[in-house]
């Protein structure tokens, strides 16, 4: 899987992802100790080298030791999704970033697969930590250029706090697919139109969409692509994604399958693994823990297939297994025949005692009036069974018309609700119809008077003008020659 390692690091590695699957935990003390006892050796040394694989070259004892670089792991960690991959070539990856307390912040990126996440790249800093993510962003797509053949369909999801236009654009430099969730407030201009407006108010009811090409802008930097705008009922936001591919290529729905990180999250901490327990504070060395993880995701997805290789236990520990098992059915077959002989032993005895009782019975007609009486007391438990069972009917199915009744009843509510909250965006609309149309009113009205007042401004002007002029000249005045110069 990881070809650039040593053989000691892949065999550490492997302990690793192996006892994580198999005892479901990452903690050190639980590895050290299961692992153990399948590898037939001391815990304490076990732990050690345990504890190393995620140290640093200048932490470790001896001279020429070195330490696993995590970044040269992340591309054949990809080829080896794509070796098992099975169906379309079509690959969905999403990016997000994850705290762990106060501690770290992790910038991963995984590959959504079976409504989980399989972590392929990461990024641990420290989480308060001041500074862009830029950089680490664009190391880690860095790492997967020529890795996906270009026959493959890929496309990366984010969130809508991580787009940035470079972000976009280093994603279609891979040649894969951005689908990065935006504000609704982001300004775009469809093809043929000449104003920018915001994304959102393209949709204005729950069940609609709209998708189409143009461009937009966010301080200042504007880029060309498709937005899908999606508002799903039963959610109060909606879904605003910008992408590459065309109209008729583009689902909104694919968006969808971004939510399986977390998913993810959850299997590494509380959920699975136990990640949150964690006692590192040094970022290197939790990402060395985190390619145990990731190794181990792969290996659980395709478990019970993958096998573990690297050791096996020694023969005196198989022998002395196969002697013990003996024993303890040797042990649980001798309590079987002692207390199937008590059984067989305990039944003579009754049935010695059976012969050794006289079989005297009752008169014929004693015996016609007992059976009489057990005939009358089957039926009369049988009458008093049905009336039981009518009953019993009986209140299911009021106890089922109180069910509908009340279901109908809140169906009726919620009706009524929708109703309401209906009314009241129409009545909305209509409110900020009427202030739009006011506001236009009023701009109309101050435009008319701003023109009549100029109109009336220059009219006093030429007025003026021509007032002046006859009052300095005479209308049978002559004008004067100018003198020559000399």
């Amino acid at each position: 899987m990881l070809p650039g390692l040593s053989k000691a690091e892949a065999r550490v590695l492997g302990l690793l992802s192996y006892g994580i699957v198999l005892f479901n935990g990452c903690g050190i003390t639980r590895l050290s100790h299961g692992l153990a006892k399948i590898e037939q050796v001391p815990a304490g040394r076990l732990r050690q080298r345990l504890r190393e694989f995620s140290y640093e070259a200048e932490a470790k004892r001896g001279n020429k030791r070195r330490e696993v670089k995590v970044e040269a792991c992340f591309a054949d960690l990809l080829r080896s999704v794509l070796r098992g991959w099975e169906g379309k070539k079509e690959l969905a990856l999403a990016m997000d970033a994850s705290t762990l307390g106060e501690r770290f912040t992790v910038l991963s990126i995984s590959v959504m697969y079976r409504g989980c996440g399989i972590p392929i790249a990461w990024k641990i800093i420290p989480a308060m930590q001041e500074g862009e993510w830029r950089p680490y962003w664009e190391g880690l797509l860095s790492t997967f250029e020529g890795v996906v053949p270009p026959d493959w369909k890929v496309i990366l999801m984010a969130d809508r706090g991580l787009y940035a236009a470079w972000l976009y654009q280093a994603i279609v430099k891979l040649g894969w697919h951005p689908m990065l969730r935006v504000k609704e407030d982001l300004s775009f201009r469809a093809t043929a139109e000449e104003t920018f407006s915001p994304m959102g108010l393209r949709v204005k009811r729950r069940g609609r969409g709209w998708s189409g090409k143009g461009e937009w802008s966010e301080h200042g930097e504007r880029m060309e692509g498709t937005v899908i705008i999606r508002w799903e009922k039963g959610y109060a936001e909606k879904l605003v994604v910008v992408t590459d591919l065309n109209e008729k290529e583009a689902n909104a729905a694919w968006y969808q399958m971004r939510f399986w990180i977390e998913d993810e999250y959850k299997d590494h901490k509380s959920g699975g693994w136990g990640w949150e327990q964690t006692k590192m504070t040094d970022p290197g060395r939790a990402e060395r823990q985190w390619l145990a993880r990731a190794v181990a995701m792969q290996m659980a997805e395709e478990w019970p297939k993958q096998t573990y290789g690297v050791y096996k236990p020694t023969k005196s520990w198989v022998k002395k297994s196969k002697q013990k098992q003996a024993k303890k059915r040797y042990h649980k077959n001798k309590q079987a025949r002692t207390c199937q002989g008590e059984l067989t032993l305990t039944q003579d005895a009754a049935q010695e005692h059976e012969k050794k009782q006289p079989s005297a019975q009752p008169p014929k007609h004693v015996r016609k009036r007992e059976r009489a009486k057990q005939e009358q007391e089957a039926k009369r438990l049988l009458r008093q069974a049905k009336r039981e069972e009518r009953k019993r009917e009986q209140e299911e199915h009021r106890v089922q018309k109180l069910c509908e009744h009340e279901e109908r009843k809140q169906e009726q509510q919620h009706k009524r609700e929708r109703r309401l909250r209906a009314r009241e965006e129409r009545e909305q609309e209509r409110l900020w119809r009427l202030q739009w149309h006011e506001q236009i009113k009023r701009k109309r009205e101050q435009r008319l008077a701003r023109k009549q007042e100029r109109m009336a401004r220059r009219a006093s002007g030429a007025a003026a003008t021509s007032s002046a002029l006859s009052t300095i000249l005479a209308d049978d005045q002559p004008l004067a020659s100018l003198p020559k110069p000399p």
